[in-house]
């Protein structure tokens, strides 16, 4: 759920200020530095370092699925005039299983393909349409701009790195 402050409480991120270079840049890098996470920790990524913290692998179904819905969001905004974007429905996703067939394989290519994908879109929007709006969804019913959305696309991105880095540290103390 995005934050209603000026800055995420979990890592320090400030969404202000954060240009589409900035986003695409972000984005790119930090899904690179997420998958040799992946490749590094191997099977351990498979592996819940407690019981309540997703695993990496889980960690990077959750971010493919969070690019693709913010990748919605911006070409549903860039066509439709303030629509209401998708919900992602964060926890069902993992509580159904939906992760549950992801090998590590499916998640570092997924990952990056869906990093790709949500670049791709940012880079090519026309000119002065990061002021567009949408409603970011039913569930969190503000008004967004796409510039925030693609800034919001850069946070997730380099904020599950954090998490996915505190995984390995927390599989490395077992």
């Amino acid at each position: 759920m995005p934050s209603d402050s000026n800055s995420c409480p979990g890592c320090g991120f400030v969404w202000e200020g954060v240009s589409r270079i900035d986003a695409v840049k972000g984005i790119n890098e930090s899904v690179t530095a997420f998958v040799g996470i992946i490749e590094e920790a191997g099977e351990m990524s498979m592996v819940r370092p407690e019981p309540d913290r997703w695993s990496i692998v889980e960690y990077a179904g959750h971010l493919r699925d969070v690019l693709i819905n913010l990748r919605e969001k911006l070409i549903v905004a860039s066509v439709v005039d303030n629509p209401t974007g998708q919900p992602i429905y964060t926890d069902d996703r993992v509580n159904l299983g939906f992760y549950s067939l992801d090998s590590l394989d499916d998640a570092a290519n997924e990952l990056a393909f869906a990093a790709g994908l949500i670049s791709k879109t940012i880079a090519a929007l026309p000119d002065g349409f990061e002021n567009r709006t949408l409603v970011f969804s039913p569930l969190w019913a503000t008004q967004m701009t796409i510039g925030w959305i693609a800034a919001q696309a850069f946070h997730e991105a380099s904020h599950h790195l954090g998490d996915v880095r505190e995984n390995l540290r927390l599989l490395a103390a077992k």
